[in-house]
């Protein structure tokens, strides 16, 4: 889950609704605290232009000409962002011209487009939104949950404009709670967009991107756009690797067993070779245990080293071989412990000026 936070900076101040926001579903809760997240500014109706271009452009070049020479080149190098798209076959573009700079990682979203996802979070798919602003009146039209046109008036809205107009109504905006408004709709049922105050709905529906009404046009791509050079290239990459690992696979269940069996084989004619009339029943661990065996101290050959090296008249009170160590205890006149030979342990003295000492011998000692 995640923050996002949709701004009206209005001419009866700025407002701002921030939402929590559940992704890959339209659930959502609206949050009492200061903005949060990813900040969503509006352009306001004024400066917004939505236009459906004619049959007879059937084609994406065609319609990108049309609106460039067209519509575009009436601007005048204004600084404008614009959305091009196709509905029904009939191409489409919405135009704005926003106001300022935004800070980093906040982006634009045109006010009629918010208020038609306010209009649909009422659980309504086709009706008007009517929203009464401080300076201006919008007429969102929604028809199956897609932008089918909106009016904005700076003032008051011509009596005209309400003939023939059938709802249902969703009412918004600060001056939607005026008397003359609740006349004007007496008898229509019209609704009203419960989650916000009325005038915070436009912030409301900013704060509402990409949550519900991904039919509605956008100046930020509700999904990130990829590159086709870009995606040809990751597949190969993607191709070359599987066809690397299958390769692999391959080569681990049939050549690595093969080679195994070979090299086992040239183990054991070697082995016959070097050891002849000795079986080869496990090449590598016989030798490995010849080797250790060549290595370990022989008992006569450590005794006699103790022997040798002792003095005349010493007495041996034990002696002991254990994994490849001579182990002797001797008793020696006094002071004589330090001329005997082997590695020396212990020396405990006894009555009678003699000392038993403890004598150890390997293949390691002099």
């Amino acid at each position: 889950m995640f923050f996002q936070t949709g701004i009206d900076r209005g001419a009866s101040g700025t407002k701002r609704v921030t939402l929590l926001v559940f992704p890959f579903s339209s659930y959502y809760r609206v949050l009492s605290s200061s903005p949060r997240g990813r900040k969503i500014y509006l352009i306001p109706s004024h400066r917004v232009l939505l236009r459906t271009l004619p049959r007879e452009i059937t084609r994406p070049r065609e319609a990108e000409t049309y609106f460039r020479e067209e519509i575009l080149s009436l601007l005048k190098d204004r600084e404008v962002l614009w959305h091009l798209w196709w509905e029904e076959g009939r191409a489409r573009v919405l135009v704005a011209e926003p106001e300022g700079k935004l800070e980093k990682g906040a982006f634009w979203d045109a006010e009629p487009v918010a208020l038609g996802r306010a209009f649909l979070s009422t659980g309504l798919e086709s009706g008007i939104l009517v929203d009464f602003g401080q300076r201006k009146v919008t007429l969102v039209k929604i028809e199956q949950g897609r932008l089918a046109g909106f009016r904005c008036f700076l003032g008051e809205v011509p009596e005209s404009e309400w003939r023939g107009v059938a709802g249902p109504f969703v009412l918004s905006g600060g001056g939607s709670l005026s008397t003359e408004v609740q006349n004007l709709f007496a008898g229509k049922n019209p609704t009203r967009v419960s989650a916000v105050p009325p005038e915070k709905v436009s912030a409301f529906g900013a704060a509402l991107w990409g949550v519900i009404g991904r039919d509605l046009p956008s100046f930020q791509a509700y999904l990130p756009e990829l590159d086709p050079e870009r995606v040809r290239r990751l597949s190969g990459i993607l191709l070359t690797g599987l066809l690397l690992s299958f390769l692999l696979w391959g080569g681990l269940k049939f050549w690595v067993p093969a080679i195994h069996r070979e090299l086992k084989a040239c183990q054991k004619a070697l082995f016959l070779q070097r050891y002849p009339g000795v079986p080869a029943v496990a090449p590598l661990r016989q030798v490995k245990t010849m080797i250790e065996e060549a290595r370990r101290p022989n008992f006569q050959v450590l005794l006699s080293r103790a022997l040798e090296g002792l003095p005349a008249g010493t007495k041996i009170l034990s002696l002991v071989f254990e994994e490849g160590r001579l182990r002797i205890k001797v008793e020696v006149p006094e002071g004589r412990a330090g001329n005997l030979p082997g590695r020396l342990i212990e020396i405990k003295k006894i009555p009678g000026n003699t000392e038993i000492v403890t004598l150890e011998f390997d293949g390691e000692s002099s």
